[in-house]
């Protein structure tokens, strides 16, 4: 297995994480302002989960392999290391972002219903 292949599909994955963030600290954005191209950015990471799901799935196998072979050089094992720590860092920002968003979306959920039966109240 050619690490330098497996480290460019590692930054593939870090650059779509990248991407992934962005989208989602913009749905928090636009889900406060209550602006419906929210919507849009659900089906832009739906798309990025899919191609992360491939990658994810691809690396593993490759990264296995990696780690019993013994032309690796340190270096190279270092950076395999480094990116693969940054991807994880990511990965866990994404978490943070979507507890953020599902919080901030049951609070929509329950002004809403607070604003339906207000609304059913004096109707």
């Amino acid at each position: 297995m050619d690490s330098a292949i497996v480290l460019k599909a590692l930054e593939r994955e870090r650059a779509l994480l990248e991407e992934f963030i962005d989208l989602s600290e913009d749905q928090i954005l636009f889900m406060e302002d209550r602006n419906f191209e929210a919507m849009s950015l659900f089906e832009r990471r739906a798309d990025l989960m899919i191609e992360l799901t491939a990658i994810e799935a691809t690396l593993g196998t490759w990264i296995d392999q990696i780690r019993t072979d013994p032309s690796i050089t340190s270096e190279m094992m270092h950076e395999l290391r480094a990116v693969s720590d940054e991807i994880v860092s990511m990965a866990n920002r994404i978490v943070e972002i979507d507890e953020q968003t599902h919080t901030r979306l049951d609070m929509l959920k329950e002004r809403a219903r607070t604003q339906l039966q207000e609304i059913e109240q004096s109707a």
